[in-house]
């Protein structure tokens, strides 16, 4: 990065004088040093906190010359000194500052004329700065030269950047999950500590390496986001591999900024988020669930399982059998889907009651009821319900259904073979009816 204060080849654009003018007075901002923008007639129009504690004086609308005046008698007049101020060297004058009658302050005061064109607009800054003046006491001007006209440049180039990347790494640090600032091209500025622990990679072999060798997913979506002129993208599953190969789900999340030194070039924020431990507990997870319905499944019997609501939220594929809906079907809906017309009504109201007096009527029993299936017709059942209560403090109503129609016609059957050999053999006729010998087919009396 070019000085500031330094033509390159070329004129520079006004895009990149208002940038130059933005770093420069961040610069001013935070040096120690006493610093002065002044405009094209001496004016001071801007004056850092430095020389807000140094000079006390109200400098509102004052010349420059008039606050300090110069060892060299040729100076004293604005005309003669902006002659002397050049773009490419920054030149130095002897200055005093009166301080009572009898007593003043001597310094060493550096003029840098600005790029021409330079507006700023910062912190209402409304006229063309045309030169930066830095103030530093001095005892001796023969003691700093050149070497401190060197030093200044040096200040203004490194200081600045050293400012604004301290700024960045502190943003890229403050994150607890890996984090990277990239470049539009991909390669990485800065990494975090987290990024080197969980990547494996020290920070100067992360530094300038590509985003895409650690995660292609976040380089895809560093390009849609360039594609797409947008500024952020919503956080995605993606997969990145460490520095030994193997890989590690991460959620990542991309957001554009603009560099902090205020140029055109462009800085992408990448944040990774390790969901190693996450995806193994939801593989538990889903491996309980998926034994859970197995052993539910398994049951020869229908099953459902409601909420306090009655809203159901298991099925098994027994009840999917008897029933003819699908899981799908079940899924959320009300369990008076499967009452008759009559209970369908008062089901939820019993539930509720239930709920609120902990009066068991049918929990802990079995019942018969009238089911109806999707096709609508009626049939008999048994039902076996039971509780349990949840963690959260809500209760869980687990059904068990049992066909009875095969169980009633077989009950049926029986009565009516009871009563015909009732009627065939314990029935006597008008003349036996004193008599207490039973009459007997004629099959047995001839044996």
């Amino acid at each position: 990065m070019s000085c500031p204060f330094q033509h390159n080849k070329g004129s520079p654009t006004k895009n990149e004088n208002v940038a130059k003018c933005h770093k420069l007075v961040m610069f001013m901002r935070s040096s120690p040093d006493a610093a002065f923008l002044l405009d094209k007639e001496g004016k001071i129009i801007y004056r850092n906190k430095a020389a807000q504690l140094l000079f006390l004086t109200n400098v509102e609308s004052m010349g420059f010359c008039s606050l300090f005046s110069f060892s060299d008698q040729s100076c004293n007049c604005w005309d003669e000194l902006a002659k002397k101020i050049t773009t490419s060297t920054p030149s130095h004058q002897s200055v005093l500052v009166q301080v009572d009658d009898c007593t003043s302050l001597e310094f060493l005061a550096y003029f840098v004329k600005l790029p021409r064109g330079m507006v700023g607009h910062v912190d209402g800054i409304e006229d063309d700065p045309f030169a930066c003046v830095y103030v530093i006491p001095t005892p001796d001007v023969s003691e700093h030269g050149k070497s401190h006209e060197s030093e200044l440049i040096n200040k203004l180039t490194e200081g600045a950047d050293d400012h604004h990347h301290k700024h960045m790494r502190d943003v890229v640090e403050a994150s607890l999950d890996p984090m990277f600032s990239v470049f539009e091209s991909g390669v990485i500025w800065m990494a975090n500590d987290a990024a080197i622990q969980l990547f494996g990679y020290s920070n100067s072999e992360l530094s300038g390496r590509n985003i895409s060798e650690i995660c292609e997913g976040a380089r895809e979506e560093q390009k849609s986001l360039h594609d797409m002129n947008d500024t952020s993208h919503k956080d995605l599953r993606a997969t990145a591999i460490n520095r030994y190969g193997m890989d590690i789900p991460v959620d990542i999340s991309v957001r554009l900024m603009t560099s902090f030194d205020c140029t055109e070039e462009k800085v992408y924020f990448i944040h990774m988020k390790d969901c190693s431990l996450l995806v193994e507990q939801q593989a538990q997870i889903k491996h309980k669930d998926d034994l859970c319905k197995a052993m539910i499944n398994a049951s020869f019997d229908p099953m459902f399982g409601i909420d306090q609501r009655g809203i159901i939220i298991v099925v098994n594929q027994a009840a999917v059998s008897m029933f003819g809906y699908t899981e799908a079907e079940f899924i959320g809906h009300n369990i008076s889907m499967i009452c008759n017309e009559h209970d369908a009504k008062s089901h939820d109201i019993h539930i509720a009651r239930y709920v609120k007096t902990g009066v068991k009527r049918v929990v802990g029993r079995k019942r018969p009821l009238v089911a109806r299936r999707k096709d609508g017709t009626n049939f008999h059942i048994e039902l076996g319900v039971s509780e349990v209560n949840l963690s959260n403090g809500e209760k869980m109503f687990c059904g068990f259904v049992r066909d009875t129609t095969q169980q009633r016609l077989d009950r049926e059957k029986m009565r009516r073979q009871e009563a015909v050999i009732g009627e065939q053999f314990f029935d006597l006729s008008p003349e036996d009816s004193k008599s207490t010998v039973k009459r007997y087919p004629a099959r047995y009396t001839a044996a």
